[in-house]
């Protein structure tokens, strides 16, 4: 009985320990900083590489690796929103405008839908 608490405090401490670790290491980086910090965290990891941050024996054990071609793409179209942003804000209030201006005649022809789907469940 006294084993099982034993080993329950010491994977709880564990998971603590690792939690506060990854929030320090984050906070360290500046990833809870403004944007200019997270951005320049962005770049700083992009460029790291992992021979930069592991010892020689390691690393060259390991084999090459090479960041995801869905991750660049990602970002690339993360960096085209960035630009258009207004565009696309612009189109999006256009299209909530729009889409409440035309709410009575959507409405209406919703109703008059239900209405006949009722009428002829009736008969």
């Amino acid at each position: 009985m006294a084993m099982s608490k034993v080993v329950s405090l010491l994977k709880l401490s564990t998971k603590v320990g690792l939690s506060g670790l990854a929030v320090y290491t984050t906070y360290d980086l500046g990833i809870w900083g403004n944007c200019k910090q997270g951005e320049q965290v962005f770049y700083k990891l992009q460029s790291t590489k992992l021979a930069d941050v592991l010892p020689v024996e390691v690393t060259s054990q390991l084999p090459e690796m090479t960041m995801p071609e869905e991750l660049t793409g990602t970002i690339s179209a993360v960096g085209d929103v960035k630009k258009n942003m207004w565009g696309y804000y612009n189109s999006g209030v256009g299209s909530v405008c729009g889409g409440l201006a035309s709410l009575p005649d959507t409405v209406k022809g919703w109703s008059d839908q239900a209405v006949e789907i009722v009428k002829e469940n009736i008969k």
